[in-house]
């Protein structure tokens, strides 16, 4: 089935519909280095239709919520030094999530909630892990947070 999907998209690709969205397209460029895939579809009343953004080899997409249907995202980005991106969203208004830290599955990430209320995590790979040894890794996590 030849052109199923579009060539200017993932094969998955998330909508971050959120009030004043082209407040959170800024967001990504200014803090994960988004890039636009062609020109923002306006509304005839101003508000954002459609705006799609390239972040790494992912694309996502962002509407304006329309008739109060606002559904904020947690989106997971990996990133090349999340320390770097944690304090770039932090300047860019984002609050804390949780400040990046060392994590069970071999992960160092923390996260942010922008304006619009979106949560971005952001992660970089530090430890690849066997399915056995992630698995292990949990249930030592699991028994001392208990």
């Amino acid at each position: 089935m030849a052109g199923w999907q579009s060539p200017k998209r993932s094969a998955v690709t998330p909508i971050v519909m959120v009030e004043n969205a082209m407040k959170a397209v800024e967001f990504a460029r200014a803090v994960l280095d988004a890039e636009p895939v062609g020109a923002p579809l306006m509304r005839a009343d101003g508000s954002l239709w459609n705006a799609e953004m390239k972040i790494g080899d992912s694309t996502v997409m962002f509407t304006d919520a329309a008739g109060g249907h606002a559904m904020p995202a947690f989106i997971y980005v990996h990133v090349p030094d999340a320390d770097a991106v944690y304090e770039k969203a932090l300047a860019a208004g984002a609050e804390t999530v949780m400040p990046p830290a060392e994590q069970f599955y071999g992960a160092y990430d923390g996260g942010v909630k922008d304006t619009c209320g979106n949560i971005w995590w952001v992660s970089t790979h530090r430890k690849l892990m066997s399915d056995d040894d992630l698995a292990a890794a949990a249930r030592a996590f699991e028994e001392k947070t208990r």
